[in-house]
């Protein structure tokens, strides 16, 4: 707030999901167009103009796959069927649905549902009700996990529909455990906390040199929001690399400091594009229409909105320098 800083707007988000909204609805409304026509009030003239004519087309043929539009035989799009049984839902013109979930199961018993955000790959562990499970299979269209017991895993974080975690926001913590500063309007238990809070932040090691090194592991604290997290951990998957996040850090499992170096080296030499990365996500759905939309586009619209290259290049620059200066245990 003294700072007079407001998380920023989006600019160049490709939204393929609430085009789709905006597609059917437009067909709705006038019983079927043409594509260039619908084209030019979408995206020429409307809300979509990151979105190029040959995309467009792309998710005019996804739908139509879908079987939710078709075309007449004098070249007019109209809803197919299917298309008028969704505009015709009572919660059609609601763009924005919560997160889906998907059903996690065992053995074909559900054991419990987790955010699409929060699945785990295949082979990574978690903890759902009450007991350990390792994910075997995603099956994407069916919003269906299925796990097998195991010995170690995480809890999943439910956040319900807070969204993201801005990366701004997260360096102002940083430097909140950085300063010594008092601010005048924390109560007793508050100046406690905090002091307890940068002491500790001291004695790990979160902050400078940012990285704990353990004996099968590294956890690094890169100070990144939720895009930029999501980077390292898809660039970690692309090696190979078993990784663990929470909200503030990500834990490089069976990993020594020599190979995460190299690790960091890949990513800092941009071995891989935000498309390589889209495509090794373990779930790809996450708003109301994705289902509507093909594989391919939906690795698109993900490399787009929801990755953050620049700032996980930048911040495996400064591993690297920690690194080659700081005397490891």
């Amino acid at each position: 707030m003294f700072a007079k800083w407001l998380e920023p707007h989006e600019g160049g988000r490709l939204d393929l999901s609430t085009l789709v909204h905006q597609i059917l609805s437009c067909l709705r409304e006038t019983g079927g167009m043409p594509a260039t026509p619908l084209f030019a009030v979408l995206a020429t003239d409307g809300a979509f103009r990151q979105v190029t004519e040959p995309m467009f087309r792309r998710v005019l043929r996804s739908l139509g796959e879908k079987k939710l539009i078709e075309q007449m035989p004098t070249g007019e799009l109209i809803l197919a069927p299917a298309g008028e049984r969704v505009t015709s839902e009572r919660d059609f013109y609601a763009a924005f649905a919560a997160r889906e979930e998907f059903v996690v199961r065992h053995d074909g018993r559900e054991i419990g549902k987790l955010q699409s955000n929060l699945v785990p790959p295949v082979g990574e562990n978690l903890i759902l009700g009450g007991r350990r499970w390792r994910v075997d299979d995603i099956i994407a269209v069916a919003k269906s996990v299925h796990v097998s017991p195991a010995k170690g895993g995480k809890a999943p974080v439910f956040r319900g529909a807070a969204g993201e975690i801005h990366t701004r926001v997260v360096e102002e913590m940083a430097a909140s455990l950085a300063d010594t500063d008092e601010p005048p309007y924390l109560d007793g238990a508050a100046q406690t906390l905090l002091k307890a809070a940068r002491q500790t932040a001291e004695r790990a090691g979160v902050l400078s040199p940012g990285y704990i090194v353990r004996a099968e592991s590294v956890q690094w604290f890169p100070w990144l929001g939720t895009r930029g997290l999501l980077t390292l951990e898809l660039h970690a998957r692309c090696d190979g690399i078993a990784t663990e996040c929470d909200t503030l850090s990500i834990t490089y499992k069976k990993t020594d400091h020599a190979r995460w170096r190299t690790h960091l080296e890949s990513i800092v030499r941009g071995d891989r594009t935000a498309l390589d990365l889209a495509q090794r996500m373990a779930v790809k759905t996450f708003d109301k229409f994705d289902d509507a939309l093909a594989e391919e586009l939906l690795d698109e619209a993900n490399a787009r909105d929801r990755l953050a290259l620049p700032g996980a290049k930048l911040r495996a620059e400064q591993a690297i320098h920690a690194l080659a200066t700081t005397a490891l245990p």
